[in-house]
């Protein structure tokens, strides 16, 4: 963790990991959890966000118990920011009509 993680996680008791989604298992499951559950941030009260982020957090444990790997449950904070950024990126290529997949060719 930075100095400014650390000193976060000090004073808060919060894991500043805690508060971002940002490996690509987490992205993935994140996007795959939107669509299948249609979390919409304006249609979602804070107890929905509340039962979101811990059924978020109990696949993505056991996603990374699967792969070995450790997990750092997520804030709700977490899931309504990234659900932020989504929704203008998609925003963004809908306004620049840009459509294209960036996914690498299948061979």
């Amino acid at each position: 963790m930075t100095l400014s993680q650390q000193f976060f996680t000090i004073v808060t008791r919060i894991n500043a990991h805690a508060m971002h989604i940002s490996s690509d298992v987490e992205f993935h499951l994140f996007m795959d959890m939107r669509a299948e559950f249609v979390w919409i941030s304006f249609k979602m009260m804070p107890k929905q966000w509340a039962a979101a982020t811990e059924t978020y957090n109990n696949h993505l444990e056991e996603k990374n118990h699967a792969n070995g790997s450790d997990t750092v449950k997520k804030n709700p904070q977490a899931l309504l920011q990234k659900l932020g950024k989504i929704k203008v990126a998609v925003m963004n290529r809908v306004a620049k009509n840009d459509f294209k997949c960036e996914f690498p060719a299948a061979h």
